[in-house]
């Protein structure tokens, strides 16, 4: 759901202003700094998942938070799962848009 939601955001966003399609990668391959805005998000209540109380509930505001999230991310069942690849293929199909910067 979170990817889908990181989606629907940059689907708001014309095309030119998005990220260069040669910078193009996976939520997987630095998902640091974004595991941080998410647990924020979670926190403040800015979130609109559904599960934000629990989600903050399970990973705190803390690097101790962060580096649980990215774990629990990276197991084959949540990473190797198809439809987070389908979300994550869609994201950067929507995310990188924008010609090279020059």
């Amino acid at each position: 759901m979170t990817l889908e939601n990181m989606t629907k955001a940059w689907e708001g966003i014309p095309d030119e202003q998005r990220l260069p399609k040669d910078e193009e990668k996976s939520f997987f391959d630095d998902c640091k700094q974004t595991c941080e805005e998410m647990i924020e998000r979670w926190h403040s209540g800015e979130s609109s998942h559904p599960d934000r109380a629990a989600l903050a509930a399970e990973y705190g505001n803390s690097p101790e938070g962060i580096r649980k999230l990215q774990e629990d991310l990276f197991t084959p069942d949540i990473k190797d799962d198809p439809f987070v690849q389908a979300a994550d293929l869609k994201l950067r199909l929507i995310k990188y848009t924008a010609p090279p910067r020059e």
